[in-house]
């Protein structure tokens, strides 16, 4: 016994068992049906639960639905206007004036005027097929508070941040070399540091007078 063929239909995804008739879409799935199905997908959707999985169709096929009451000015369709964004009908450029509002102002209109006339918006036809209307620039990057944990050491260095500031000594303290920075424990190790610094060139110094008597020693056994 030959197996059934299982057939994936596509236009809507369908699988079925092989036939010449989508029973999802109704689509001929010989040639030239697929031919005239094919020459029907544009970048053109309304949102529609029960076909979720089909492509997306002409302009010329989305103002006929338009005109014929397919669906109505609170519908949710996405296009080449819409920047492929849900929108509702009523604010689709292209699309609203055929369901009877102006796009930009609400205004009632006829679907056959050709622009707005309270506000002047020309109402245009979207036909290229191609074309999905999206943004070619880059997205922006936004603006970020606070310190981002993937910053180098440069841009960590070249963040703002609140300087550091002495304390205010209390009314009446005197002001000496001695508290007038720090703790006591760092005023201890800058004294030591003083020290070892004077104590540095005291024993440079007297490096440098052996040094000239030694030199004056070798002088005078040599004569």
């Amino acid at each position: 016994m030959a197996k059934q063929r299982i057939l994936v239909c596509p236009i809507c995804g369908e699988t079925q068992r092989e036939t010449s008739v989508c029973c999802s879409c109704e689509t001929p799935l010989d040639p030239n049906g697929l031919l005239h199905a094919e020459a029907a997908v544009g970048p053109w959707w309304v949102r529609d639960k029960e076909h979720p999985f089909s492509p997306g169709m002409t302009y010329d096929h989305i103002a006929a639905m338009a005109r014929k009451g397919k669906f109505e000015r609170h519908s949710l369709l996405r296009g080449p206007t819409t920047r492929q964004l849900w929108t509702v009908a009523r604010h689709v450029p292209g699309i609203a004036h055929l369901l009877g509002r102006c796009h930009k102002c609400d205004t009632h209109v006829e679907s056959k005027t050709r622009s707005c006339p309270e506000c002047s918006t020309p109402f245009l036809a979207y036909r290229d097929r191609n074309n999905l209307g999206l943004d070619d620039s880059d997205p922006s990057e936004g603006e970020v508070e606070g310190m981002s944990s993937f910053l180098n050491d440069t841009s960590i260095l070249d963040t703002m941040s609140t300087p550091l500031t002495l304390p205010t000594p209390a009314k009446g303290e005197s002001k000496t070399s001695d508290d007038s920075v720090g703790s006591p424990q760092f005023r201890s190790i800058q004294r030591k540091l003083e020290q070892s610094k004077r104590t540095g060139r005291v024993l440079g110094v007297t490096l440098v007078i052996c040094i000239i008597a030694m030199v004056g020693m070798v002088m005078m056994l040599l004569r």
